[in-house]
């Protein structure tokens, strides 16, 4: 007679006990089952590939190191989302102070704020262009709401932002990313209205 498999909490409870303890083929099957997850959330809320890959990386890496702390309050899978969000939001942030620190140095007396990053590609196709073309702090917001399905109150927490202020982002993410998606498809249409 076979015995029924234990339900998903107790066998991703057992999975990540073993992680916990270092075991080379439970952190290979942890990994391969979340790698693809953590490098979608990664590179939404950085905005760029090459980002994205460098906090899904560190993501990964803090996941396992964090095995221990898997309490399965949510799943595997909403634990480990809350896991990359946090670790790409920290490198995010720790990569704008230094790009800030290098911006006043290279031209003293102006604002980082006030300079516009690498233009953009004319032509950007796909969800993750439009994400890129809004400010980090609007994309943080939508995916983080969105993708993610973290509160308001969750993301404020997240960012170390207020929870109105969170909000204003959200609302002004949507209008922006409404404008662009109009604007992909007027050109789609060769610039004709209809």
């Amino acid at each position: 007679m076979q015995l029924p498999s234990p339900p998903r909490a107790e066998s991703d409870l057992a999975l990540m006990a073993l992680v916990a303890k270092r075991d080379a083929r439970s952190q290979r099957a942890l990994l391969d089952r979340l790698s693809p997850r953590v490098r979608r959330v990664a590179r939404c809320l950085a905005g760029s590939a090459a980002d994205g890959d460098d906090a899904a990386q560190l993501a990964l890496i803090e996941i396992l190191n964090s095995a221990e702390s898997f309490r399965f309050e949510s799943s595997l899978e909403a634990w480990a989302d809350r896991v990359t969000a946090r670790t790409t939001l920290r490198l995010l942030r720790r990569e704008r102070r230094r790009r800030n620190v290098l911006l006043r140095w290279l031209v003293p007396g102006t604002l980082p704020w006030t300079l516009k990053e690498t233009a953009l590609p004319q032509e950007l196709h796909g969800l993750e262009g439009l994400l890129a073309q809004l400010s980090d702090a609007r994309r943080e917001a939508l995916v983080l709401r969105h993708a993610l399905d973290f509160s308001v109150e969750e993301i404020a927490e997240l960012t170390a932002s207020p929870a109105g202020t969170v909000k204003d982002r959200l609302v002004a993410a949507r209008r922006q990313l409404r404008r662009l998606l109009e604007r992909d498809a007027h050109r789609a249409r060769g610039g004709r209205l209809l």
